[in-house]
């Protein structure tokens, strides 16, 4: 793992080379970006230099060519004489340090007037003049003169005074009307930029000796910045390492040596807070002891002296509850150590009167066991009788079973008689509809006996006759019907009377179950009743020997409490050797 004083390291010259790298790039850009300014202002400079050179030069031509032209109107020459003298004399003039700078003229007519190193071309017509890019050089410059009466440039290519060179050239030209002529002059652009490009040159001289210089600066900025940052790394992880060491001893519970920090920042702060920390923690130890080792000296009547903040707060609380709970409990066992020893002491005197008691109970379980003995001759005789009316229940069960038997097949018969009689009621109507038909038809007979007149006489006794049959028979109809009734009354008064017994006969039933089942009861527990007398009469002859047997075990208990008399007075004099906090009642 990084140390801090190298993470400080790494940070700070990560920001230094950070730092020297944007300070570099910005100054790089700076300077370029000056130079390429001054290159271009110095190029337009030099161009307009240039232009204004060669345009003073052609004016101060005119002003030579007004002042022939003056001479001319003076009288002095005349006009073939005062051109010839300008001519001549424009042909003779130079300019530039190298004097290569020289005029030229043509007139408006496009013819060549003067030229100093092309004079085999003068007077030759140059309209269709043109340079390799197809530009018409004299149609051009004549359109400019022509557009501006202070003249104009124009650039084309054009052949150099050697004669073989051909270069861009960029002229002035401007026109002398009153002879018609336009006086021109201009400058190589190559030889313009080939000045250019030795300033250019020295430039970028200037421009590497600058950057050198500017790397120079950020190379030694990083120097001392390297130094200061490992100085005040040093500086700043002393303290820290201090600090460090302080929390290691603490760590390891050695509170023996603070922190020397002097310092008033937050290293300083933070040592003075961890040295009060150990300060604390060194009270907090030396008073905890202090109570451990009272209390180990048997005094629980303490209390602390210094004043516990924070989690020591839980540590004191449970130092005070260990106080009274151990003071509570020695308390407690000095009272059960009082309880013992006068309990141990009634215990031997209990014993006494028990070794006695004992004897006396021996006596008295002989005479229980052999009352215990009649007792389970009683109880095998009552065994017995439980048996025998067992049977009687068992037989008594069986005849009411039959009897209900019975009972039901008497109900099913009287069911029988009943539903006979229902179709008895069903002939009888039957019978009593075919006597009202029969006296209907009996009367109809008598009807058409009474229309036959005399023939019909003895079909209408006959008629009568069967008529008073049909009323006997109606009347017998109506009275067996009667019968029936009051005989299904009696049935259904029988059968509701067999149901009720039956129903009856089925309690009794049931409640001889219950009496078979007490029965059976009370003949099983005489049977148990009889075991448990026959083994409580040998449990009596065992509690008889293990009374005498705790007769003598008495007598021991007797020694024991004794004994246990005096331990309970030594663990009384233990107990008060120490000092015990009183309990709040």
């Amino acid at each position: 793992m990084k140390s801090v004083k190298t993470l400080l390291l790494s940070a700070n010259i990560f920001i230094v080379f950070a730092v020297a790298a944007v300070i570099g790039l910005t100054a790089r850009r700076s300077m370029l970006n000056q130079i390429t300014t001054s290159l271009d202002v110095y190029k337009q400079t030099l161009y307009e230099g240039y232009d204004n050179a060669v345009e003073y030069q052609v004016q101060s031509v005119i002003a030579l060519l007004r002042s022939i032209y003056k001479k001319q109107q003076a009288g002095e020459l005349t006009q073939r004489e005062a051109q010839e003298e300008a001519k001549n004399y424009i042909k003779s003039l130079r300019y530039g340090n190298d004097g290569s700078g020289y005029f030229w003229i043509d007139n408006t007519d496009y013819i060549l007037i003067a030229h100093p190193v092309l004079e085999e071309q003068e007077g030759d017509n140059r309209y269709d003049l043109e340079d390799q890019n197809g530009v018409k050089i004299i149609q051009e410059i004549l359109k400019t003169v022509q557009e501006s009466e202070d003249g104009g440039f124009n650039e084309f290519y054009y052949t150099k005074s050697d004669g073989a060179t051909v270069a861009p050239k960029r002229a002035f030209s401007m026109l002398f009307e009153p002879w018609g002529w336009v006086v021109s002059t201009g400058n190589y652009t190559d030889e313009i930029e080939s000045v250019y490009a030795e300033h250019e040159k020295q430039m970028d001289a200037q421009l590497r000796w600058q950057l050198q210089m500017s790397n120079l600066c950020v190379l030694v900025m990083i120097v001392v910045a390297v130094i200061i940052s490992v100085i005040y790394a040093r500086k700043f992880t002393k303290p820290l390492r201090k600090i460090r060491d302080l929390a290691t001893r603490m760590s390891k519970c050695d509170f023996s040596q603070p922190a020397d920090i002097k310092s008033r920042n937050e290293f300083g702060q933070t040592a003075k807070t961890l040295n009060e920390a150990q300060d604390t923690l060194k009270m907090y130890i030396h008073d905890i002891s202090r109570l451990i080792r009272e209390m180990a000296d048997g005094n629980f009547e303490i209390h602390a002296e210094a004043n516990y903040e924070g989690e020591f707060i839980k540590i004191y609380d449970s130092l005070k509850k260990i106080v009274e709970s151990l003071s509570y409990t020695l308390s407690k066992i000095d009272d059960a150590a009082n309880q013992v020893a006068l309990g141990s002491e009634h215990m031997a005197n209990i014993s006494q009167h028990l070794a006695q008691s004992t004897m006396q109970q021996a006596g008295s379980i002989q005479d229980v066991s052999k009352h215990m003995g009649d007792i389970a001759g009683h109880a095998e005789h009552n065994s017995q009788n439980a048996a025998n009316a067992k049977e009687f229940v068992i037989q008594s069960g069986s005849h009411i079973e039959a009897g209900v038997e019975m009972m039901g097949r008497l109900s099913e018969a009287i069911k029988d008689i009943s539903e006979a009689s229902s179709d008895i009621v069903k002939i009888i109507k039957n019978i009593d509809d075919i006597s009202f038909q029969t006296n209907i038809l009996s009367l109809n007979a008598s009807v058409e006996a009474a229309r036959a007149g005399e023939a019909g006489k003895g079909f209408s006794v006959v008629a009568n006759e069967v008529r008073n049959l049909a009323e006997k028979s109606g009347s017998s109809a109506n009275t067996t019907h009667e019968l029936i009734e009051n005989c299904l009354k009696a049935v259904g008064r029988g059968e509701q009377i067999a149901a009720d017994t039956e129903k009856i006969l089925s309690q009794i039933v049931e409640e001889n179950k219950q009496v078979h089942k007490l029965v059976m009861d009370i003949a099983a527990d005489s049977e148990e009743q009889a075991e448990d007398s026959g083994y409580i009469n040998q449990q009596i002859g065992n509690i008889s020997s293990a009374t005498q047997a705790n007769s003598a075990t008495v007598q021991q208990s007797a020694a024991s409490s004794e004994e246990l008399s005096q331990q309970a007075a030594i663990m009384k004099e233990l107990v008060g050797k120490f000092n015990l906090r009183k309990q709040d009642s």
